[in-house]
C-alpha cells in the first residue's frame, strides 16, 4: 500500500498514520488503565489527547505547502506549527490540571510519555512497506 493517500486530489503525508498509530497507543493505553480504574483511564486518555492534538495541528501547518517554488513557506510553516504545538501543549497541560478532578497524574504522564516516544519510531513506522505482494 502506498505511505499517502489520495483525498479529493490532493496527497497527504504518511504523518497522518502516525498520527493514527498515536491515537490508538492513547486508546489501548487508556483502556488497559481502565483495568485499575476509571480514572487512571480518562487520565490516560486526557495524557494521550494532550500530545494527539497539538500533532494534528502541526501535521495541518506543517503540510499545508508543497512544492520547490514553497520551500521558504515549507520552512515557515514548519517552525510555526511547532512553536504553535509547544504552545497548545502547554495551554492543554494547563486546563486538565486546573479543571480536572480528580485526576491520575502518573497514568496521564505514562500515556504522554509513550505517545510521546512513538515519534522515535516514527522513520520506522513511515517507511514500512507491507510484506504481502
Amino acid at each position: 500500500m502506498n505511505d499517502k493517500k489520495i483525498t479529493s486530489g490532493i496527497q497527504r503525508p504518511a504523518i497522518y498514520r502516525l498520527i493514527g498509530v498515536q491515537a490508538g497507543a492513547t486508546l489501548i493505553i487508556s483502556l488497559g488503565f481502565l483495568l485499575k480504574d476509571q480514572v487512571a483511564a480518562y487520565s490516560a486518555l486526557l495524557g494521550g489527547m494532550i500530545f494527539v492534538l497539538p500533532n494534528i495541528y502541526f501535521a495541518k501547518k506543517a503540510f499545508a505547502h508543497t512544492g520547490a517554488r514553497a520551500a521558504r513557506q515549507i520552512v515557515n510553516s514548519f517552525y510555526k506549527g511547532e512553536a504553535v504545538k509547544l504552545a497548545l501543549t502547554a495551554v492543554l497541560f494547563t486546563v486538565v490540571f486546573v479543571s480536572v478532578k480528580p485526576l491520575n497524574v502518573l497514568a496521564l504522564f505514562v500515556t504522554f510519555i509513550i505517545v510521546l516516544t512513538t515519534n522515535w519510531l516514527a522513520p520506522l513506522m513511515l517507511s514500512h512497506k507491507p510484506l504481502r505482494k
